[in-house]
């Protein structure tokens, strides 16, 4: 623990007979944390239904430390990012680009808080096409964060060296044109089939994991055959069959609905997602305000209603079947626009299990041992062990059963301190009481 460190020691601690489905779904364990570790995860019983389960700490698998959340186009603060993230039980995030803007700000807020930040693994700056001929520039350029733009297959050692530098673990390719279903208007120049190979090649020679941004059928097929299996966001533009998941056999893809959902929400659908538990003690109030005085979907708005509702069907269904294939990662592209770091994540749960119970396990289990594990594959960490095995950080929620997926943890244990929630979102509140009200300028 550096000197500077706020954190508090964390304290012996034993849980007698509790559930721990990730392991066994019939047992009951004691489990037994010191220095921050656990020491000892045994069966000591058989289940009876009604215990407390415990499973990893949450995964945020898509996310944008730097991205505006907030319906104003605002930044919050990285230390209420952090804190938004904590509260909801989520310990790991993967950033998907930009978080070096902010990273002297997360490191501050960490070497002060009383408990451990979120462990993050991001790519640096993700890369993306020049502009083309017909004016259209890569997507990531639009937002307020750097990306490197690749013209000839030298641009990319530069990314990569640059990325390296600033504590990039993992590369990000964007690479779509914005289509989601037939018919829709191209909104960005892609790569070129040479130089997307080139990329996915030079990544597996450096051990370097890649991870791909892409929107259509045809697109995922492109860099599937380029040697891409790591995809940023679901397919978008139609249902797959199995000849499709054939055809991408090995392919994983993160769920991002609630990136999404926002744009054909309407007034009554946000004001009921907003009025779970946490929002208002971790979130911009001002973003609740906004949303009671909405009268139409912005889909119906901006003439794309129909298109993105059928979109996020595709999405979802796309995603459940990735699920059941165990290829499901579970993420939100928090950052924009009302996806919310921490919250939306347990939307993203919700969205995705919809009316099936029958899916809630599987959706935990891949938001939690799935995110871990990928976590720490983007960080270059592809033998560590699974998250809840003695010596392993005592990093875990505890979680009610028969809750809604979306409901907050009993509990969260951070390397084996607990997290206050009360306290957490005191110390938001304080951060948004100051001149800056919690914002960043970027």
């Amino acid at each position: 623990m550096n000197a500077t460190t706020a954190h508090r020691q964390a304290p012996p601690a034993t849980l007698r007979g509790v559930a721990v489905p990730a392991l066994d779904d019939e047992a009951l364990f004691d489990v037994t944390t010191e220095d921050g570790v656990f020491t000892r995860i045994e069966p000591s019983g058989t289940r009876g239904g009604g215990e407390t389960e415990l499973w990893p700490g949450y995964t945020e698998s898509h996310a944008h430390v730097s991205l505006p959340a907030n319906w104003d186009d605002t930044v919050d603060d990285p230390r209420i990012v952090a804190l938004q993230y904590l509260y909801h039980g989520v310990t790991h995030v993967v950033d998907m680009f930009g978080f070096p803007l902010v990273s002297d700000a997360w490191e501050a807020g960490s070497r002060t808080s009383p408990w451990p930040y979120p462990e993050i693994a991001h790519c640096g700056y993700a890369v993306t096409a020049m502009t083309n001929a017909a004016g259209l520039r890569g997507h990531g350029v639009e937002f307020p964060a750097p990306v490197h733009m690749l013209a000839v297959e030298a641009d990319l050692d530069h990314a990569l060296r640059t990325n390296t530098e600033r504590g990039g673990t993992f590369l990000k390719v964007m690479f779509t044109d914005g289509t989601e279903q037939p018919g829709t208007p191209v909104r960005f120049s892609r790569l070129s089939e040479r130089v997307l190979r080139f990329t996915a090649r030079i990544a597996a020679e450096r051990g370097i994991t890649a991870v791909i941004d892409c929107n259509t059928l045809q697109e995922t097929l492109w860099a599937y055959d380029c040697g891409f299996r790591l995809f940023a966001h679901s397919v978008r533009d139609r249902t797959l069959d199995a000849a499709d998941w054939k055809r991408l056999e090995g392919a994983r893809f993160v769920s991002t609905l609630a990136g999404l959902s926002p744009m054909v929400m309407t007034r009554e659908e946000f004001l009921a997602d907003y009025g779970r538990e946490g929002f208002t003690e971790t979130q911009d109030r001002g973003n609740l305000a906004f949303v009671e005085g909405i009268e139409k979907p912005f889909g119906i708005e901006y003439g794309c209603q129909e298109t993105r509702t059928a979109a996020l069907a595709d999405m979802r269904r796309n995603a459940l079947t990735a699920l059941r294939h165990g290829n499901l990662l579970v993420g939100t592209d928090s950052g924009n626009t009302g996806a919310y770091h921490g919250y939306s994540l347990l939307s993203e749960l919700d969205l995705l299990r919809g009316d099936d119970a029958s899916s809630a396990g599987a959706l935990r289990r891949q938001a939690t041992v799935g995110g871990r594990r990928y976590f720490d594959e983007l960080r270059g960490d592809g033998a560590a062990a699974h998250p809840l095995s003695p010596g392993a950080a005592a990093t875990y929620n505890l979680h009610a059963p028969g809750k809604p997926l979306s409901a907050l943890p009993l509990a969260t244990v951070v390397r084996g301190v607990p997290v206050d929630r009360p306290a957490a979102a005191r110390a938001i509140a304080d951060l948004r009481a100051t001149e800056s009200k919690g914002k960043v300028a970027l």
